[in-house]
Order: structure tokens, then sequence, then C-alpha cells
């Protein structure tokens, strides 16, 4: 179940999986703030996974990867049906995958690759097999395109203390202007300070995390009108569009291709 703690984790061990399972709930499934001496890889098999780190925000749905690096602070939410795997990386063998969190779109042999060394307990290789098709792992994964992360978060106490309200409450209507008085800053140096921090205006994040919360809305299976509603679109033609624009498809198509 995702509410377990990860096995034990042997030193000797380069690589030890952990799988996902767990039952769709109501408000999804909660992992606590967390660190892992070890890097972690994450492939999504049902569900939307988001990770929120010390920088970052990742949002994996099937057909992604992702990587949280070694001593990161982070916390998980899974959405819908939760069904996946991890494979823990050895600290000393995090040096060739990214520094930062990191999503990469999912190919056949990655999932291969994962699903093969999540399937055999812990020992159940040998040690050189095991070697080899990790080094295959990340080398496909340093060639992959990286998935650009949908929300950096800025670093500022006052922002940060903005970005998580808008994640938790993705339909608040308040403009720049309330949200600067309540920072106790002008509107134009909110607007700066953000854009300077995460490299996207206020608009687009919040945009962005409006979307990031239909994902994890139809995940659980809400219908299409009620998620517009609720993440604060004022028109479902408006949302699908938006949707569209970024994800390609609508929101009804989204699930069944990832």
């Amino acid at each position: 179940m995702l509410a377990q703690a990860p096995p034990a984790i042997d030193p000797a061990h380069l690589l030890t999986p952990f799988h996902v399972q767990g039952p769709r709930q109501n408000r999804g499934i909660t992992v606590p703030p967390h660190r892992h001496v070890q890097g972690m890889l994450l492939m999504v098999r049902e569900g939307v996974s988001v990770v929120h780190g010390d920088e970052d925000a990742l949002a994996m749905a099937p057909g992604r990867i992702g990587w949280i690096p070694p001593g990161v602070l982070h916390e998980a939410n899974w959405f819908g049906q939760a069904r996946g795997l991890c494979v823990y990386v050895r600290a000393d063998a995090c040096d060739r995958l990214p520094a930062r969190s990191t999503v990469w779109p999912a190919s056949p042999l990655v999932e291969a690759l994962l699903q093969r060394l999540a399937s055999v307990p812990l020992g159940g290789l040998d040690r050189a097999h095991t070697a080899g098709m990790f080094e295959v792992l990340v080398a496909e994964l340093r060639l992959s395109r990286q998935v650009r992360l949908p929300l950096p978060m800025p670093r500022d106490r006052r922002l940060r203390e903005l970005a998580l309200s808008l994640l938790d409450q993705p339909d608040d209507a308040r403009g720049i202007d309330a949200w600067a008085q309540r920072l106790n800053m002008s509107s134009r140096t909110l607007m700066r300070r953000f854009r300077g921090e995460t490299g996207v205006t206020l608009g687009q994040w919040r945009q962005q995390a409006r979307l990031l919360r239909a994902l994890e809305l139809l995940a659980a299976g809400k219908p299409v009108t009620e998620v517009a509603l609720a993440i604060g679109y004022e028109s479902v033609s408006a949302f699908i569009g938006s949707f569209r624009n970024t994800y390609g498809v609508t929101p009804s198509q989204y699930f069944p291709r990832h």
C-alpha cells in the first residue's frame, strides 16, 4: 500500500524496489513530508501523483517517469486509483541523474526496465546484471527530453505562501492587487518578484496550478463541468480550451490516452 514505508534498504543493494497500490479515495492518498537518503524513480500506472518538493511540484500521470534526488524534502498526493512503482537508487549511484527533481516522458524501453527491476525480489538478480540494466536505464533517461515542470515554486517566504494558497484553493478569485495588499508589497513588486523567482508570470502560474488540480480531480472521477467550476473557471468551454492548449487533448480524452 502507498501508506506503508518502503522496505529496509541495505546499503549493499544498488536498487530497492517498492510497489505502490491503493484504492481510490475521495480526497486522495497523502504521504507526509519526508526525505530519502536514496534517490527515487517513480513510474505511475494508474491515477495521478503530485509531488511537492522544496522548489517544484511534479505532476505525474501514466506515461511519465519522475525523479526525486537524494535528500530532497517532499510530500506526495496520489489521486484516483493508485498503482505504480518506485525504485530507490543508492545515493552513490545518483551522480549521473539530475540534481533537481525531474519528469520525463515514459518510453516502452524505460517502462520495461523499471518494471523488470521492480519485479524481482532484493538479491534476486545477479549484481552485475542489475548494474547493467541500470546503466541502460540511466542512458535512456539522459537521452530523453525532460518535461517542463509545471509549477516552479518561489523561494521567498511570502511568495511561497501565495503559491501554496493557490495550490490549495485554485478557485480563489482574488486579483494581484488584493494579494499584493495581503503580502504587504506593491502590485508591481509582487509581479516582478514572482516572475523573477519562478520564470513565469503570476497569471501563468495560477493557470498551471488550476490545470494541475484539474488532473487530480479528473483522476478522481469528477465530471468535466464540476472540475471546471471547482478550479475557478466561469465557463466549461474556457476550461476545455485551456486544457487542450496545455495537454493537446480535451479533459475527457486525457486519461484514456494516458
